[in-house]
């Protein structure tokens, strides 16, 4: 399995082959600054799962999932992630209100203004708890591109 979140058939009938060299070239460039950020050897990173789109607007969440407002890290819900990064799909408002990406430590306040192409990344631990602040108006478009060093939680590119 490719990891990516899907409710469709196949990998394929989602996006063409063009759109998947997109994304693995995208995936590959945020690899390689996440190896040189944290000195990571090269061939220790690998995608794990779940790589996903989120789509964030302000309407009543469905689950306690869809609450994402609340204060986490990602290691509670995904073990797997060591690195968490972030590709922005659109830009904070121009395309939306709300939806800002906050750090929540003790020593500091950190925020980030998403922005179409900005990627943001970040050790998934405790070191790291965040939130988003909730979406009051237009869509959030992201995608969460995570990292693991383990071998065992690594996953291959998804293939067209």
């Amino acid at each position: 399995s490719s990891g990516i979140n899907a409710e469709y058939g196949g990998i394929e009938e989602l996006f063409t082959y063009d759109e998947l060299k997109l994304y693995r070239t995208i995936k590959n460039r945020i690899k390689v600054e996440l190896e040189k950020k944290w000195k990571i050897a090269p061939g220790k990173l690998t995608l794990t799962q779940p790589t996903f789109f989120s789509r964030m607007t302000g309407k009543p969440p469905a689950t306690v999932h869809d609450e994402y407002w609340h204060i986490h890290t990602d290691t509670e819900q995904y073990e797997r992630f060591h690195y968490t990064t972030l590709l922005y799909l659109n830009t904070y408002k121009r395309d939306f209100e709300g939806g800002r990406f906050m750090f929540d430590t003790p020593s500091y306040n950190n925020t980030v203004h998403p922005k179409a192409g900005r990627v943001s990344m970040f050790t998934s631990g405790i070191e790291n708890p965040h939130h988003v602040e909730r979406v009051t108006s237009g869509v959030r478009y992201a995608i969460t591109i995570p990292f693991t060093c383990d071998p065992n939680y690594g996953i291959s590119d998804p293939q067209s």
